[in-house]
């Protein structure tokens, strides 16, 4: 299996933008250099009087700024090629995507022109944007979940991320999986279960790495059932049996209710709502399982940074058996030739 070319931490290519600085630090030098040789005389006769000729000072700059662009791209981790099975080093995350009626609210504010306008596109967006993130750093695992009125585990956890976006982009609100709906005969309290879909995300875990597993919860909380409370606590106590903290992203404006106009598939019309972001569970949810809450409210969660911030730094597991093929570290192919060129720096122009 080829794997194209990644990197571990694509942050440290910013370490690139010394280079022009440098250069225009070498060329300031060069100038008062020059300014300073005038004083003494024509600068070509004072030249000659230096043991250093000015072509091999200019070789070693070039060395010095070769040696700093290999160093950058060596600490920023590439990897490429013929990928083995090896260990996978990371955390499991578990995402668990509310998928109920409420999630159509379209209360959400489109700033980055994706077309998002409800709660579901949103939570979808922001799920993309997080394992397109961890895809450029590899080693954790994901999952997904998605419930409504019952839960259900659409991809078990995986290091294959094209497969997970694969089969997120399949479900919506709008067409949720017959999975999570009732079925014929059965009667739920309301179709916003948020505690059973958390203890589906606790079963989705691995049950082998205990510690080393989180679980992210993106919904607006918005359970009408008079047994809310109860059947929340009911996943808390899952979780916690569990060790799995609970990281919850509330989504939808905790201010302002809105209506919404839902279509069946017989062409009637139900109105549902009005329906607001509730954070007070969320918030409940997080504190009781040593999780995070983040405040999304009507913008797109930002769910790759908060995991870069907030999750990713714990401690991480290491997966030796039925690992998939990982790309092979070629730090070393930038390091040597950066030392080599400091090196030669340094002994042209000690």
């Amino acid at each position: 299996m080829t794997i194209p070319l990644t990197f571990a931490r694509p942050m440290a290519l910013l370490l690139l933008l010394l280079l022009p600085t440098l250069v225009a630090l070498i060329y300031r030098n060069r100038r008062r250099r020059r300014a300073l040789m005038r004083r003494f005389g024509q600068p070509e006769a004072v030249a000659v009087l230096s043991s250093l000729k000015p072509r091999w000072r200019g070789r070693s700059r070039l060395c010095l700024l070769g040696s700093v662009m290999f160093l950058a791209i060596a600490f920023a981790g590439p990897r490429w090629g013929k990928g083995e099975p090896g260990v996978v080093v990371g955390r499991d995350v578990v995402i668990v995507l509310d998928l109920s009626r409420s999630m159509l609210a379209d209360d959400m504010r489109d700033s980055e022109g994706e077309g998002i306008k409800q709660r579901w596109q949103a939570a979808r967006a922001g799920i993309r944007d997080l394992v397109e993130s961890i895809r450029q750093r590899g080693g954790h695992r994901v999952g997904l979940v998605v419930f409504a009125a019952k839960p259900w585990t659409v991809c078990p956890l995986t290091a294959d991320y094209d497969h997970f976006l694969m089969r997120l982009d399949e479900f919506s609100s709008e067409a949720p999986p017959v999975e999570v709906n009732p079925g014929k005969g059965e009667q739920f309290p309301s179709g916003t279960r948020i505690g059973s879909g958390i203890v589906e995300g606790v079963n989705a875990h691995d049950p082998r790495y205990p510690g080393y597993q989180d679980l992210i919860l993106i919904s607006d909380g918005d359970d009408p059932a008079d047994d809310r409370d109860s059947e929340i606590e009911f996943g808390i106590h899952a979780a916690r049996e569990g060790q799995i903290p609970i990281h919850t992203v509330g989504v939808g404006d905790p201010d302002n209710a809105v209506t919404i106009v839902y279509k069946r598939s017989d062409g009637e019309e139900d109105i549902l709502g009005p329906t607001r972001l509730v954070e007070l569970p969320l918030k409940e949810i997080a504190r009781q399982t040593r999780g995070e809450y983040l405040p999304a409210h009507r913008d797109k969660p930002k769910l790759a940074e908060f995991f870069e911030t907030r999750i990713e730094s714990r401690p991480s597991r290491v997966l030796a058996d039925d690992a998939l093929p990982q790309p092979r570290d070629r730090a070393l192919w930038f390091l040597l030739p950066a030392l080599v060129l400091l090196v030669a720096a340094w002994w042209i122009e000690p």
